[in-house]
């Protein structure tokens, strides 16, 4: 029965097989399978080209950003960029200058209390440019000085400081996004002090090359051991567009600063003394806005060029200040006659200063040869101001050579400096740079020479290195925003020495050293000056290949000697100090963990006389990016 069955099958199968229908049936499955992998193939291949052309299309061209000179220096360049700027630890700008060798910053208080810089004891020598614009310093209080707690870091791309001879020049350059998927961070951070601090960021570019930013920040502190009170809020965004070769965009910073009264008062130390005298409530507003075309790129090969128009605006809106009067009657008493009637007068307290500046600027690179000039026109109490300046460089490898003249009616000086840098088999490098200051036809400033020497050896990844300062005599402005009752004063010639040791000695352990040393102690600077940071800083490639994870842990010492602040009456002396500050930032994948402890030991001392600095203090917090 079964040998039946399958002979009925096999005869079966054998008439399909004969039959024209069954094999033409056959042949069209097979044709519209071998379509239907076809088509599957070329949907794919369509996908893979899509994607492609997004990931293309995700990176645009970057906007334009300011030409900043190349360091001369030895070693490592005071340079730091978005994500290094804060692992520095420096919450305000002072605190950033203040690793240079022969600056001196001074706070009176915690981060909202005024702030300066002196070099080699002088203030205003500290310039600031942001994007290639001259912040002029238009606070009317401060008598054309700058306030560094004023400058805002958070919005930086990068920031990099030149160090001349007898001047400082500081270049900020704002938070730049090249991608279509958009960017955002946010940052929180609290403490000691009631110090609380938030963050965010926004940033997009769109298909056509346009790109949107927009950014904002607020912190408040206040110190109830000193009265110190302050708060800070700031905006900023961006309009630009951004093509292969050109680029155009506009930009506005509002920031906002309260700062409450808070009196000098004397220490327990007998040698500490106080001015007597106070901060005054300071509510001001800040505003910045800028215009650029640019064409080319400073960073590369090949001519460029920028022009630029800014404005910017400082208004003090304080109570209006309360004058009591008395009105005399016809017999020398009040109106009728016998006594004198009190009158309140309401005075403003306000003003606003305003000036516009427009940049002209561009140069041109060649290998080792560069060339730029820049033109800086000003509008000030009905006057247009010129200044011009020229820069032209070379960097050879083995050595480099930096020439830079400048004429600014602004502070009526002309700048000529010389710098040059000298490598030696990669291991000793000389290092040098000289100002001179010459007052302009009718200024009454005197004319300095400075000087700026330093030589260094390389062991493995450090750099040792010592140097000298010398300036001629000359006259220190006052520190007026620090206290009003500090007067300026003629010195003498100075002359200081320094020395620094940075970079890592055993794999991710490194040391941060820098000291300088005065014949003796002077106005606005100290006779000895050292800071010292031991660090590891990690991110442990050997273990986990991704870099999704670094660790930073940094322990500081700041030493000072006193220093001399003269008033009308006296010459006062800021404290002697050893401060000790702990540092630890964990960063994993897009999140940054930070804590600092600072002046972990409680060591009492005064930066500036009369006004003591916080005790110990910590501050925490996170900053968190996401590209989504």
């Amino acid at each position: 029965m079964f040998a039946a069955v399958c002979v009925a099958i096999a005869g079966a199968a054998q008439a399909a097989a004969q039959d024209p229908r069954v094999r033409r049936d056959s042949i069209a499955d097979t044709t519209a399978a071998r379509r239907d992998s076809i088509a599957r193939a070329e949907a794919e291949r369509q996908r893979l080209l899509r994607l492609q052309a997004m990931a293309a299309d995700t990176i645009k061209a970057p906007l334009a950003r300011a030409d900043v000179p190349r360091s001369l220096g030895i070693g490592e360049p005071y340079t730091w960029d978005r994500n290094r700027l804060p692992a520095t630890g420096a919450l305000t700008l002072g605190e950033l200058v203040d690793r240079v060798p022969g600056v001196t910053s001074f706070r009176s208080g915690w981060i909202s209390a005024p702030e300066m810089a002196a070099l080699n004891g002088r203030f205003g020598r500290v310039r600031i440019f942001l994007d290639g614009v001259e912040l002029d310093p238009l606070n009317s209080r401060l008598r054309g000085q700058h306030d560094l707690s004023l400058i805002d870091l958070w919005h930086l791309e990068d920031a990099t400081i030149e160090t001349g001879a007898d001047e400082l020049r500081v270049h900020l350059r704002s938070w730049r996004v090249t991608n279509t998927t958009p960017t955002t961070r946010i940052d929180i951070h609290t403490g000691d002090l009631q110090t609380n601090s938030y963050g965010g960021f926004y940033g997009k570019r769109f298909p056509n090359g346009q790109a949107l930013q927009l950014a904002g920040n607020h912190y408040a502190t206040t110190d109830r051991r000193t009265g110190e009170a302050g708060d800070h809020t700031a905006l900023w965004g961006r309009l630009g567009m951004a093509r292969r070769n050109w680029s155009a965009d506009v930009s506005l910073l509002r920031s906002q600063r309260k700062f409450t009264e808070r009196s000098a008062v004397a220490d327990d130390d007998d040698e500490l003394d106080a001015p007597g005298d106070t901060l005054p409530d300071m509510n001001g507003i800040a505003t910045i806005a800028i215009g650029r075309f640019a064409w080319g790129d400073p960073g590369r090969d090949g001519p460029w060029f920028q022009a630029l128009g800014s404005v910017q605006s400082y208004s003090i809106r304080n109570q209006p200040l309360v004058v009591i009067d008395s009105i005399e009657g016809p017999d020398g008493g009040g109106p009728g006659g016998s006594a004198e009637v009190p009158d309140t007068l309401e005075v403003p307290n306000d003003t606003t200063q305003s000036r516009p500046q427009f940049v002209l600027t561009g140069g041109v690179t060649r290998g080792p040869l560069r060339f730029s000039a820049v033109g800086r026109v000003r509008r000030w109490k009905g006057e247009t101001s010129l200044s011009p300046a020229v820069r032209v460089g070379y960097d050879g490898g083995a050595y480099s050579l930096s020439l830079l003249g400048e004429r600014s009616p602004l502070d009526s000086l002309q700048r000529i400096e010389a710098a040059g840098h000298v490598s030696l088999f990669g291991r000793y490098a000389l290092s040098g740079v000289v100002s001179q200051f010459t007052p302009i036809e009718g200024s009454e400033s005197p004319g300095t020479l400075a000087i700026r020497a330093e030589a260094g050896v390389r062991a493995a990844r450090m750099w040792f290195t010592v140097g000298a300062l010398q300036r001629d005599a000359a006259f220190l402005p006052p520190a007026v925003a620090l206290d009003e009752s500090f007067l300026g004063a003629a010195v003498g010639e100075s002359q200081g020495l320094f020395a620094t040791m940075r970079g890592k000695f055993y794999r991710d352990v490194g040391l941060d050293v820098s000291a300088t040393k005065y014949q003796s102690a002077g106005i606005y600077r100290p006779q000895y000056e050292t800071r010292t940071r031991l660090f590891v800083d990690s991110d442990m490639r050997s273990r986990f290949p991704s870099g999704n994870l670094n660790i930073l842990l940094a322990i500081t010492h700041d030493y000072r000697t006193q220093a001399i602040f003269p008033t009308s009456a006296d010459f006062l002396q800021s404290s002697q100090y050893r401060v000790w500050s702990a540092e630890l930032e964990i960063r994993l994948l897009t999140a940054t963990i930070s804590f600092q402890y600072r002046n972990f030991l409680a060591e009492e001392y005064q930066q500036v006389p009369g006004f003591r600095m916080p005790s110990i203090t910590s501050v925490y917090g996170v900053r968190w990016s996401f590209i989504n």
